[in-house]
């Protein structure tokens, strides 16, 4: 397959994963492409990645022999003509079917990705799906930001917004409200802070070996202070209501025939 990869796009998940599969960008002829591709200069020249070349376009964008992410808004996917022919299509555009991405563009292979930010860090948890075997090298480039799930069907590639896409934004909400009750106990902002981010890490640990069930159990006691707090969660809806954000999500981002 080409060296050419092709970034359509350059707004936070471009970032995200570029920086996230910088050591498997080494020998490869990297572009990103838009109508003002300029912006990301800054972010390229602070993390070492300035060898990739920026082109600006209006209309046409020249994708032949390319390995093409498509990393930009799914509405503006229409804004370009598409010449020539892709070595393969990586689409990260929420809601926007193979069908709609086939009447586009031109490749032998799509892939749909959903990836999450945490690419920067090479830690993203990333679904995808192809309709037929997909290439190594296509799986290994999405591995080089992070893991990567394969799923059996288009739509759950949307679905899996309420796992990884989304769920790191709900996961800061929670982890504020946990660091603003530490405060609300008496602890400084910082020890509340600090406290936490190894509370999730040790969590993350766990969870390798233990279920979620099995980390509750072992540290609710009878009668103790802990399912007594969880009673309240409970008593609030809490659980319920995660599960309703999750499921306006995936409504939200079912693809578009």
């Amino acid at each position: 397959m080409t060296s050419k990869i092709l970034f359509i796009g350059y707004g936070q998940i471009t970032k995200a994963i570029l920086k996230g599969m910088q050591g498997a960008l080494v020998g490869r002829v990297v572009s990103i492409v838009g109508k003002d591709p300029s912006k990301i200069a800054p972010f390229l020249k602070q993390e070492g990645l300035d060898f990739v070349n920026l082109q600006a376009c209006d209309k046409s964008i020249d994708i032949t022999d390319s390995v093409v992410f498509l990393t930009l808004k799914s509405h503006a996917l229409s804004a370009f003509t598409y010449i020539g022919q892709a070595s393969a299509v990586l689409s990260a555009l929420a809601g926007m079917s193979l069908e709609i991405l086939k009447a586009h563009l031109q490749a032998p292979h799509f892939v749909r990705f959903m990836p999450n930010v945490a690419a920067f860090l090479g830690l993203s948890a990333t679904t995808y799906y192809s309709p037929n075997p997909t290439p190594k090298e296509l799986i290994d480039l999405l591995a080089s930001f992070g893991t990567v799930v394969q799923v059996d069907k288009e739509e759950l590639v949307d679905a899996s917004m309420v796992t990884n896409g989304s769920v790191l934004a709900f996961l800061s909400l929670f982890t504020q409200a946990l660091i603003d009750s530490g405060v609300r106990a008496g602890l400084k902002h910082t020890q509340a802070e600090e406290l936490i981010i190894q509370s999730f890490k040790g969590f993350s640990a766990l969870l390798a070996t233990q279920s979620p069930q099995e980390i509750s159990q072992n540290i609710c006691t009878p009668a103790g202070a802990t399912i007594e707090g969880l009673s309240v969660l409970e008593e609030k809806g809490v659980r319920g209501a995660i599960m309703q954000a999750c499921h306006a999500i995936a409504q939200r981002y079912k693809s578009k025939s």
